[in-house]
């Protein structure tokens, strides 16, 4: 995903983005960039600027993120690094994790570097580009002569080296370089890319210092995505020493099982490791090497197949557990954000390596449940998705937070645009349904598309200029489509079949003003837990819908500040039920004749009338009580349970 560079650095195409938006021209790199690539992708996201939202649900989520990043000060982002470098300021430091006495201090400034880069690149913005720019600057005069830039002194590193406990340092490090590797990717700022350089000839004397044993124990701290960092660096400039650098972030310890294909998971921190998986895909990409690749692969399989939640999102308390273990993990801080940003942009490597439809339905299951939803409607930010019955959603301040999930939040929501449309040589794919226009210069292709999904299941494109040459359309079909699809051209209905987890090949001659409309109906059906047959979750399409439990004891002090297991009765919230059994009838005996049993993959839900509130809106039935739900994107300020315990089963 583009908040590292990573997509970004994948084709002359994406080389040409960041030209675009910079001005300038970076043929040179994308010569360096050919000649070290081994595994190039065989689908590539199109460059940003080529991509702009419309109108929507998702473009208000961008709004208020824009307006977010536009509110934060830049002598005030910048503190902590000038009191470490030892220049004056009279700016007020920041709060939360960005607090002078924070150990993770810095981390954000250098999300919000990318975010700010991303931005750009999503919308265009000047603006929002010279405030990034000028951050970069009063960030160079903190940085060292030797290469160091940190929000923190390198005594922090000593410790490390001491293996005395102190809070990731190498991963801050990362966003930071990170942020800087983004400013150059995508606002071609020659700058920050010399101070990322720089940042990485640091790091690298530093990890030369050490005996291989002795480094793996650094490693056991968490050091972000360094590895990845590192390749990209090496995709830039060619340098042998950063690919190298790569490598020696290494991991054994996690990366050893994977490579024999070993779900060794249980009891490790699961955004500690997400982006190290990252890097490892990144390092196939640069150097062929096919262990790296075997590592990513196993690993996304690992965790998609066994350790998600019906949302998409992983983790419980920050740690993933015993394969298959749902039903027993629905914790207070079930599926950390970071945790789900980082698994889609592992998802989108994969994809673009192998552009299978089926990436693209785990993709959208977790933007759609995890990511929207998780921002409040002032633009603030959340940690966990908590899955305990009777919690509810906490989110950050403007100024005293600044969680780890609140800068891949920042990320996420600048670059929205980034994987509705990829493309091959030939054939544009539409992955997402996104209300958006895409303009593929070399083709001479524009179209946009609008719709109203997922609260409505009619989707339309339209060709604004028609291509120069040949352009097939291939639209996926996502795994929640069991009704079928309608495809029509110009309203004439093709003659296509829509198997689910697989593309639809529109192949046309496309003249200008062409208009492809999709019907493709919203299926209820049920997400059972492996460990619990009878705990069940209702889903509408990709919707993973919420039983809505009310306001009971919440305050504004509970949804706003450090999330947690707050609020609630030391008995907790008993889990909804829901009971499809029929009643014991008597025969023409006047015996109890038993009735039929229930088939426990009955649907025992349905859709009910809309509210002002909630667009979409649906119900249990049954016997017992009935539960209102809703989807768990919408629910904001209440508590909710998304699973509820079938008891027909």
């Amino acid at each position: 995903m583009l908040p590292s560079g990573a997509a970004a650095l994948n084709g002359n195409d994406a080389k040409k983005a960041a030209a675009s938006a910079a001005g300038e021209d970076t043929a040179n790199q994308a010569l360096v960039n050919a000649a070290v690539e081994k595994a190039a992708w065989k689908a590539k996201p199109f460059p940003m600027p080529d991509v702009r939202l419309l109108p929507s649900f998702w473009k208000d989520t961008m709004e208020l993120n824009r307006s977010f990043l536009y509110s934060l000060p830049n002598d005030r982002l910048a503190y902590n690094f000038r009191v470490t470098a030892g220049i004056p300021t009279d700016a007020d430091p920041l709060g939360g994790w960005e607090a002078p006495d924070c150990e993770l201090r810095g981390h954000y400034v250098g999300h919000y570097l990318s975010s700010c880069a991303l931005m750009h690149a999503s919308t265009g913005d000047p603006f929002i580009r010279m405030k990034a720019d000028e951050l970069v600057t009063m960030l160079a005069e903190c940085q060292t002569k030797d290469g160091y830039l940190g929000a923190y002194p390198t005594t922090f590193y000593d410790r490390l080296r001491a293996h005395q406990r102190v809070w990731a340092p190498f991963y801050t490090y990362h966003k930071i370089m990170a942020g800087l590797i983004d400013m150059y990717q995508h606002t071609g700022n020659k700058q920050a890319l010399d101070m990322a350089e720089r940042m990485a000839d640091w790091a690298d004397v530093y990890a030369r210092s050490f005996a291989d044993d002795d480094w793996q124990k650094v490693l056991l701290v968490e050091q972000g995505g360094m590895n990845e960092a590192s390749f990209n660096l090496y995709a830039i400039t060619g340098n042998a020493k950063y690919r190298d650098l790569g490598y020696r972030f290494e991991h054994h310890k996690i990366f050893d099982p994977l490579a024999a294909n070993q779900d060794m998971l249980d009891h490790n921190h699961a955004n500690t490791n997400i982006p190290k998986v990252i890097g490892a895909a990144r390092g196939y990409e640069l150097t062929g090497d096919t262990r790296y690749r075997d590592i990513s692969e196993n690993f996304y399989r690992m965790v998609t197949q066994h350790h998600i939640y019906c949302t998409g999102g992983t983790s419980n308390g920050e740690f993933w557990h015993a394969p298959d273990a749902i039903a027993s993990q629905l914790g207070p801080a079930a599926e950390e954000c970071c945790c789900s940003y980082n698994m889609m942009k592992l998802t989108r490597h994969l994809y673009g390596q192998q552009p299978d439809a089926s990436f693209f339905d785990y993709y959208e299951r977790t933007m759609i449940n995890v990511r929207y939803g998780t921002q409040d409607r002032n633009g603030m930010l959340m940690y966990y998705v908590p899955l305990e019955p009777g919690m509810y959603k906490t989110f950050g301040t403007p100024f005293d937070a600044f969680w780890c999930c609140t800068g891949t939040g920042s990320e996420e929501y600048s670059k929205l645009t980034d994987s509705i449309y990829f493309h091959d040589d030939d054939n544009v794919y539409v992955n997402l349904f996104i209300p958006s226009t895409l303009d593929w210069k070399e083709r001479g292709l524009k179209l946009s598309q609008t719709t109203k999904f997922p609260e409505d299941d009619r989707i339309t494109l339209t060709i604004d200029n028609a291509p120069g040459s040949a352009t097939a359309l291939k639209i996926r079909v996502p795994y929640w489509a069991t009704a079928g699809a309608v495809y029509s051209i110009n309203g004439e209905q093709q003659n296509v079949t829509a198997t689910p987890s697989t593309y639809v090949t529109l192949d046309h001659s496309w003249k200008t003003g062409d208009v492809i409309t999709i019907e493709m109906p919203l299926t209820l059906h049920i997400s059972t837990t492996p460990d619990d047959k009878q705990v069940q979750a209702a889903m509408y399409g990709p919707l993973v819908l919420a039983a809505a439990l009310g306001t009971e004891g919440l305050t504004t002090g509970m949804i706003y500040g450090d999330p947690g297991p707050r609020g609630y009765g030391d008995d907790g919230y008993p889990m909804p039920t829901v009971d499809l059994r029929q009643h014991m009838r008597r025969g023409p005996d006047g015996k109890p004749v038993e009735p039929p049993p229930v088939d426990p993959n009955t649907i025992w839900f349905e859709r009910a009338e809309a509210s002002r509130e909630f667009p979409l809106l649906f119900q249990t039935k049954g016997r017992g009580p009935t539960h209102t739900l809703v989807p768990i994107n919408q629910i904001m300020d209440q508590r909710y349970s998304v699973y509820l315990r079938n008891i027909t089963t």
